[in-house]
């Protein structure tokens, strides 16, 4: 009875562990074909840049050029391969032993001299050290992996804020642009009223200093744009004196929505996606190896080897077995006694593990903090510019109109007509800068929700 049941668990644990091994090479073999696309779409990211960002490009064409050429990226996408290669590595057994000895001086025997020997050695790490081993490396190569996939979430970000910074640099020069003709216009109105003798020369030097600083606001506008631009292309890993046309979206053309308004229900998202927190996962768990690993060292491990010994002929050639070859087979352990190193052993492992469940619940706290945050400004940032499409800049217009009316009537002073323009300018500029804010703080929420992008969508 009792040899049946030995033969049953060890049936049972080699069904367990074929299980296992299953599921790791399904979860392995999952990872190379990414690995493999992935690595086919950067090796077709070389070579000219002509063409890949025109005029007509939009948000999704920054990113996708972006995805296949920044250095940085690639950088985390070789590290992750590199972790992968790691696996093989991981659970091959130590190279066998091999060794030749010849004798000096025959030995002499009753079937005839010993000349030479031949033996072969292998250790086998017991009992599940190699399973425990290869977990480990793929634990390891899952921490690479996801922050690989954090570093393109960065990336997408990066690109994402630039643009529309770009875009509301864009507007901002627009904008100026044509309250300088306003202003232009005012100046021409005031100098005809001087020079009839209509209105003061204050009125003229008023608007000449509007002029002046809303002329110098506009060349620092400009000067801005080579900056932005070399920030696009260092992020897109294109020259720094490349020239980016304009984005050809308009503000007016972006969709603002009420999306992400449920602070809960993000928070389990973010738990579940984000790709930091996955990877601090794997590393918890990378960690809970190590531990088992470390446990193992109180087991020996199995050493298996075989010997021939060439044997001459005896002197009596008509003696049995004369020049028969000695074959042996030998099985040793290790001994592992020295408890001292090994109870620190499995101490240093207990406190790597303990570290690095810490350190994935500091993460797990300061995302959040950093989550609420973000989903403030985000609707902050709508409701703002909701208030200044719809109520706001109207009203200015209306003002500035009603203003130049009655200037011109004789009615207002120039003061007030300025003020006005200076109402609408702000207003105009505050409000673009609300809704690139919007866009900005929104790619930045995606990005803490682990929203990866995905440009065949």
């Amino acid at each position: 009875m009792r040899k049946y049941f030995q033969i049953g668990s060890f049936i049972l644990l080699f069904i367990c562990l074929s299980i296992n091994t299953a599921q790791a090479e399904s979860q392995i073999s999952k990872r190379e074909k990414q690995m493999k696309l992935q690595e086919k779409e950067l090796n077709k990211s070389n070579g000219d840049i002509n063409g890949l960002i025109t005029e007509e490009s939009k948000l999704d064409d920054y990113i996708e050029v972006g995805l296949l050429r920044n250095p940085e990226l690639k950088a985390s996408f070789y590290e992750w391969k590199s972790a992968l290669r790691k696996v093989p590595q991981a659970f091959s057994l130590p190279d066998p032993q091999f060794s030749y000895t010849d004798y000096l001086e025959s030995v002499e025997t009753r079937v005839g001299p010993q000349n030479q020997a031949f033996s072969i050695k292998q250790k086998f790490p017991l009992p599940d050290k190699l399973w425990i081993r290869k977990n480990k490396a793929f634990k390891a190569a899952e921490v690479s992996y996801y922050k690989f996939e954090d570093k393109r979430l960065q990336l997408i970000y990066e690109i994402s804020d630039a643009y529309y910074e770009y875009a509301y640099l864009d507007r901002a020069i627009l904008v100026s642009s044509e309250n300088l003709k306003l202003l232009s216009n005012f100046e021409s109105v005031a100098q005809a009223k001087y020079s009839s003798g209509i209105a003061k020369n204050q009125d003229l030097l008023k608007v000449q200093v509007e002029l002046g600083k809303v002329e110098n606001d506009l060349y620092s506008l400009e000067d801005l744009r080579s900056a932005l631009a070399a920030r696009l292309n260092a992020l897109l890993n294109f020259p720094e004196d490349n020239q980016l046309p304009w984005p050809k979206e308009l503000f007016s053309d972006m969709d603002m929505n009420g999306e992400y308004t449920e602070i809960k229900q993000l928070i389990d998202v973010m738990k579940k996606d984000n790709p930091q927190l996955k990877a601090l996962s794997e590393t918890v768990g990378k960690e809970e190896e190590s531990l088992k690993l470390a446990k193992r060292a109180y087991f020996p491990d199995l050493t298996v080897g075989f010997t021939q010994i060439n044997t001459g002929d005896a002197i009596n050639p008509s003696l049995t077995d004369s020049g028969k070859d000695a074959q042996m087979v030998m099985f040793s352990v290790n001994v592992p006694i020295w408890f001292n190193r090994l109870n620190a052993g499995v101490d240093d492992a207990k406190a790597s593990l303990e570290a690095a469940k810490n350190k994935f619940e500091n993460k797990e706290n300061e995302l959040y903090s950093k989550l609420s945050l973000v989903h403030y400004k985000v609707q902050d940032a709508l409701r703002q510019s909701r208030l200044y499409e719809d109520a706001l800049i109207p009203k200015a217009v209306q003002t500035l109109n009603a203003t130049q009316s009655g200037y011109e009537s004789g009615n207002v002073d120039f003061l007030s007509l300025i003020d006005a323009q200076r109402m609408l300018l702000n207003f105009q500029l505050t409000y673009y800068r609300h809704h690139a804010n919007y866009h900005q703080r929104l790619m930045e929420l995606k990005t803490l929700l682990g929203e990866i992008y995905n440009h065949s969508n």
